[in-house]
């Protein structure tokens, strides 16, 4: 051990005489060496005046461990100006494992101090190694030596770890009396769900609990999972639940502790009740570590997850051992009924004026919630949350949720039984009426688990194997007859891929590449970019956009008729999809063909398509990125608001109602079609340019000298070319639309007039001018002034033919 200077010595000091040389033994507290400081005081002097005087303190210098000096890092008459090394001391006992305060080995107490000590000896073993006790700590090198020991013999199996989470990850718990009570009625509908459902009473857990019964459905396919699962990995149980609840379960799935062993950690054990660290079991190295979690946000997104879908048996009753974390994030229109309630508004036309109410502004991610409930080691914090727990486990007990489930369920088998018995001529008797049932398992989420397992081991394993050949030599070598440089047994460690890479490979492979971008999914004010469905998202790849652009592959939409729903139909390689593809997706592994997940989107908000050579197509496009609420909002490319004053605009104020009357709902849907191009105004604007020359060209000839006749065929040409002419009818809403943008500034008015004059004449500049309107912006500009100059002339007939 180094001994070093602290840094509470009055420096600089010089030292004078070393009391140890080398080989001697030493005692704690013993003097190893004296050294001066110098130092200013205030004395008397003669005359009784006090006066600052620099004198020089001779001080000793003490060991603080025993053992056996070996080489002093000092000489004699050395000027230290602040901490440094010493001499090393040969310990007997280096303390390296402690148990309860005490060393494993020699058994000295840690907690001891003196006057001479600076820092408790406990903290030279402050990891926690072992599952299931807190009191054994080690040192740092020794927790290096412990997990590369369990490295080699991991790969020397080629395995790798997993972390298993139990409550809605493998199993299914709840304490509702009434699930004992319908395994023993066998008349009850849910008796055959029930058969089995596992059973145990804790005796000795919190007051909330004591003495109540849990009862546990296993995740169907469990037992073969675990088996086939354990030849690949060396399990290890990583639960939110108390040891005594954690202890049970493994009894019910691991009687014989083959497969878990004593490799169970509790909350009891880890110190929180908010958040899951991958370092309390493994504090050196991650690499060769998998968790299975149906929650991202308590590992904080770790790369080495894979979430799996909640197991959800026990109807509404979620996880018991984590009732007082922030709730998942509920996501938009998900379910069969949302996707045939859009199926249904599409093939009927109806205009859907309700509007999602818009959440807290201040609505923070589970993730940032977690990050704020976090206490660490702070022991009232973690009191309060597990009486919290245990609180709500209490209310459970005493509310029966699942018996008044089934009740609402019964209630409504009885009403439909009532209105079929007016149709019927025959009454069925009360008692032989076909009750339904409130649970049931069509689970299969471990079998899809398994394979992408497998997947990670191969994936794993195949890339050590290939880094492992190239260390060797490779085959070549190996057919040349040289030796290898390691055997297995002395594997470098160094070789060994980390699964944070290897996960992200495989994943990206699968989804990488796609642009998303979320409407109607999240409430409003979430933040998108740390919402949980994007952070999932973000782990294969996915980037999670705020506006549609020509890079956007995909529109994952919760609801129908919003605005970004309209934008992305303009789009022809856009997929319109509901929410619950993405979800399928990230659960399966896979990229799921996207037409049966197709939105169906009304006819009215089909847009006008943008055409591969379209200049729009190129460029961002002007939608908001936040259109969950009854309107849009300008954002952005942060996803901010842009300004306040055009939420004012609007009338509408914080307090103001969510929503529309039938009446606002007509004119609303009018103007958005008006706005941005309905079914009869379909083309394109290269189209409407392309038309306007020919039109233009028409009404010129209304200047020029003609009889009546041709006056009246010239006004019924005008009333065709005002028909058929988008350009001008585009225009004329414009000046009529209600808005603040009245002026148009141009570059260079005098020049653009000198060219428009050119253009009336007929003559054409030298400058090389296109003779095709559609190849310089400056012909448009001039068909514009025309198509402006056509509409004056129109709206004031009189007044023109007085000026000719």
């Amino acid at each position: 051990m180094l001994l070093r200077l602290p840094p509470s010595l009055h420096y600089p000091i010089t030292i004078t005489s070393l009391l140890k040389k080398e080989g001697d033994d030493v005692e704690k507290d013993e003097a190893l060496l004296w050294y001066v400081y110098e130092a200013v005081n205030e004395e008397l002097d003669l005359w009784g005046v006090l006066k600052p005087v620099l004198r020089k303190y001779p001080t000793r210098f003490e060991s603080t461990v025993d053992g056996q000096i070996g080489e002093w890092k000092i000489s004699k008459g050395d000027v230290i100006h602040g901490p440094v090394d010493v001499v090393e001391i040969t310990e007997p006992c280096a303390h390296e494992v402690q148990f309860g305060g005490m060393c494993a080995e020699c058994g000295k107490d840690m907690t001891e101090s003196s006057y001479n000590t600076e820092v408790m000896d406990s903290v030279r073993a402050p990891i926690h190694m072992s599952h299931d006790n807190t009191t054994l700590t080690v040192s740092q090198k020794e927790a290096t030596r412990v997990e590369e020991d369990a490295k080699r013999r991991l790969l020397a199996s080629r395995r790798l770890s997993l972390v298993v989470d139990l409550d809605q990850t493998i199993i299914h718990a709840t304490v509702d009396p009434t699930v004992g009570e319908w395994k023993e009625d066998k008349d009850n509908p849910n008796y055959e769900a029930l058969k089995n459902v596992r059973q145990f009473r804790l005796i000795d857990d919190g007051p909330g609990m004591r003495g109540c019964w849990y009862y546990i459905k296993l995740r169907p396919g469990l037992e073969d999972f675990l088996q086939n699962v354990a030849e690949l990995y060396e399990l290890h149980i990583y639960t939110m639940g108390t040891r005594a609840y954690a202890q049970n379960i493994a009894d019910i799935i691991d009687p014989t502790r083959k497969l878990f062993g004593d490799r169970i950690l509790s909350r009891d054990e880890s110190g929180s009740l908010t958040a899951k660290n991958l370092q309390r079991l493994f504090p050196v190295d991650t690499k060769m570590v998998v968790i299975i979690d149906d929650r991202g946000d308590v590992w904080r997104w770790n790369q080495n997850l894979i979430k799996v879908s909640p197991y959800d048996f026990f109807v509404g009753i979620g996880d018991i051992n984590s009732s007082f974390l922030p709730q998942k994030q509920e996501l938009g229109a998900t379910n069969k009924a949302a996707l045939k309630a859009a199926k249904t508004e599409a093939k009927e036309h109806n205009v859907n004026g309700t509007a999602e109410q818009p959440a807290d502004e201040n609505q923070v991610s589970a993730l940032e919630q977690l990050v704020t409930m976090g206490g660490g080691d702070n022991p009232r914090l973690l009191q309060e949350q597990t009486n919290a727990q245990e609180e709500t486990i209490l209310h459970q007990v005493e509310d029966r949720p699942l018996l008044q489930k089934q009740k609402e369920l019964d209630a409504e088998d009885d009403a439909s039984a009532d209105s079929s018995e007016s149709t019927s001529s025959i009454d069925e008797p009360l008692e032989n009426r076909q009750r339904h049932h409130l649970l049931e398992d069509h689970d299969r989420e471990l079998f899809q688990l398994q394979a992408r397992l497998e997947q990670v081991h191969l994936q794993f394993f195949e890339e050590y194997d290939k880094r492992r050949s190239s260390e060797l030599g490779g085959r070549v070598a190996a057919l040349r007859g040289e030796k290898p440089t390691f055997k297995d047994k002395d594997v470098d460690l160094k070789l060994v891929p980390d699964v944070k890479e290897i996960m992200p490979q495989i994943k990206s492979r699968i989804l990488g590449g796609i642009v998303v971008v979320f409407s109607g999914v999240l409430p409003l004010g979430t933040d998108t970019q740390n919402a949980d469905i994007s952070l999932w998202a973000k782990t294969f790849g996915i980037v999670i956009a705020s506006k549609i652009n020509r890079r956007t592959t995909h529109l994952v939409a919760g609801r129908n008729r919003t605005a970004k729903v309209r934008e992305a139909t303009r789009y022809p390689d856009l997929k319109i999809v509901t929410t619950q593809w993405l979800l399928d997706c990230l659960t399966n592994w896979r990229h799921l063909d996207e037409e049966p997940y197709l939105l169906p989107v009304h006819p009215d908000d089909r847009g006008e398509l943008l055409s591969p050579g379209s200049r729009e197509l190129a460029e961002t496009s002007w939608l908001s990125s936040s259109d969950e609420a009854t309107g849009s909002v300008l954002t952005d490319d942060d996803g901010n608001q842009e300004s306040e004053d055009l939420f004012k605009d609007t009338g509408l104020d914080s307090t103001s109602p969510i929503g529309y009357d039938e009446d606002e709902q007509a004119a609303v849907h009018d103007e958005l079609k008006e706005f941005l191009g309905s079914d009869d105004e379909s083309e394109s604007d290269t189209d409407a340019w392309g038309e306007e020359p020919a039109a233009a060209s028409k009404k010129r000839k209304r200047g020029e000298g003609n009889d009546g006749a041709d006056d009246e065929e010239s006004i019924e040409d005008e009333d065709e070319d005002q028909q058929g002419s988008r350009l001008s009818q585009r225009i004329k809403r414009s000046y009529e639309r209600s808005t603040g943008l009245r002026e148009v500034s141009s570059v260079a008015p005098v020049e653009q007039q000198e060219r428009d004059d050119k253009v009336e004449t007929g003559d054409r500049p030298d400058d090389g001018y296109p003779e095709n309107p559609d190849e310089d912006e400056d012909d448009l500009e001039r068909e514009m002034l025309a198509a402006f100059e056509d509409d004056e002339y129109d709206e004031n007939p009189e007044e023109t033919t007085e000026n000719v």
